[in-house]
């Protein structure tokens, strides 16, 4: 026999409508101005200031706060750290260009007899036209009295007589720049004169 067939109710949602009513700002309220605070006058006094009322003693239901704990001592390890000043750092040592500037330079020098600098070779070409002057270098010259290098500082004015002096110059030998007993490499001003006799 079959069982009878329950009907099934189904949820029914009710609702209600609300209408939606315009929205009205309220009107602001008036502004009240105060009052102005009056004056006093010359005439009128202050009142007299309240004393303070007395302290009561405390109660003895009072709860007294127990005594704050001394701190703790520091370890001995903080302690030392703490009272140890910091380690200066030892003084630098003189810088050695101090002491170097105390001690005069020798210059270099390529007039010495045992050099045996040969004189530039004067262009034929420039005594047949009369050229001459002044040709200065600036030679940087090696401790072993070799020359290291060469600067045109200032030219004659005839490229033949500065060719010249540059091909003599690069083959001489000096007596080096001392600082002391020390030779050092040393820039030097080298003059060359071209003069018709």
């Amino acid at each position: 026999m079959s069982q009878p067939v329950q009907p099934v109710t189904l949820p029914v949602m009710i609702g209600q409508l609300v209408s939606q009513a315009p929205v009205t700002e309220p009107e602001p309220l008036p502004t009240q101005t105060e009052p102005p605070k009056p004056q006093p006058t010359p005439t009128q006094r202050r009142p007299a200031p309240v004393p303070p009322a007395p302290t009561a003693p405390p109660s003895e239901r009072a709860v007294a706060a127990p005594p704050a704990e001394p701190p703790a001592p520091p370890s001995s390890e903080a302690a030392v750290a703490e009272v140890a000043p910091a380690p200066t750092p030892p003084p630098a040592a003189p810088a050695p260009v101090a002491a170097e500037q105390t001690v005069p330079v020798i210059r270099p020098r390529s007039d010495a007899a045992h050099l045996s600098n040969p004189a530039p070779v004067y262009p034929a070409v420039s005594r047949r036209l009369g050229e001459q002057g002044r040709v200065l270098f600036d030679v940087y010259i090696l401790p072993d009295g070799t020359v290291g290098e060469i600067k045109l500082k200032r030219s004659s004015g005839f490229a033949r007589l500065d060719e010249a002096a540059l091909e003599a110059v690069r083959q001489w030998r000096y007596v080096p720049a001392k600082r002391g007993d020390q030779p050092i490499p040393y820039w030097y001003v080298q003059p060359i004169d071209f003069a018709m006799r």
